[in-house]
């Protein structure tokens, strides 16, 4: 009987149960310029050649373009771009389609974006561009409703059908009365869900907001969101003081920022 060497024992162990040992010098998927850092709850990765999502316990996970993560209920993601960093709510579901754009297809997200000379980066929904300059703001996209919440720095917002929006703006807190004041506080016991889901005419009718004029290109102002919906055919946006429960969505997910 042949003596069997350590290196040819090892040699073969390696070649039947290949899948128990660590690749270590696995080829890279992709040039890639964007990584899952952090995950709490349920979070899953379609890859773009891939139909089977799959979930990721090894970090930083690198992601290529046409990378889909997807949260589910009490679930979050942080993850790192070239542009900044983002942070995905529970039941939430993000392309990344390129160095410079990335799609929230459908839930919330924070994005914290440091302002670089020369480039630029752009968040898309399926309803909305937002392009930024160097800001922190919160998105939000549901089938009824999609709003942009900014709370530093500066974007403009943009529908991706180009159509003309009636622009709607409501009051700032100094400029209420009492009873219209009275009427904003009441937005504080609401949760984030809640206020997501709220549909589009309902909210218009809340923040007491006021035609202004037609446009295709909205710059907010930092403490001010954005809500994108229809009145029928007619594409609006009500331009309000941040709904507090986006406030505390924001402070919830920015959490995972410092």
């Amino acid at each position: 009987m042949k003596r069997i060497t350590t290196t040819a024992l090892y040699l073969l162990l390696l070649g039947v149960a290949g899948s128990a040992f660590p690749v270590w010098a696995e080829e890279a998927r992709c040039e890639s310029f964007a990584a899952l850092e952090r995950t709490q709850g349920q979070v899953r990765v379609s890859e773009e050649a891939s139909p089977f999502p799959q979930r990721i316990s090894s970090f930083p996970y690198l992601l290529c373009p046409g990378d889909k993560v997807q949260t589910v209920s009490q679930a979050q993601a942080h993850i790192s771009h070239p542009g900044g960093d983002l942070v995905m709510a529970e039941n939430s579901l993000l392309t990344v389609n390129s160095i410079e754009e990335v799609e929230l297809e459908t839930g919330a997200a924070l994005f914290h974006i440091a302002q670089r000379e020369g480039a630029r980066f752009v968040a898309n929904t399926p309803l909305v561009v937002i392009g930024v300059k160097g800001t922190r703001f919160l998105v939000s996209a549901n089938d009824e409703r999609n709003d942009v919440a900014l709370f530093e720095g500066g974007v403009e917002v943009e529908r991706q059908d180009g159509q003309e929006m009636a622009y709607y703006r409501a009051k700032d807190i100094s400029e209420m009365t009492f009873d219209e004041y009275r009427r904003h506080q009441n937005q504080a016991f609401r949760d984030f869900q809640a206020a997501f889901n709220q549909a589009f005419n309902d909210y218009k009718d809340q923040v007491m907001a006021e035609f202004e004029a037609f446009k295709r290109g909205i710059d907010l102002e930092p403490g001010r969101q954005l809500t994108l919906g229809s009145d029928g055919e007619q594409a609006e946006a009500v331009d309000a003081p941040v709904d507090a429960a986006f406030d505390t969505l924001q402070q919830q997910l920015g959490s995972w920022l410092r």
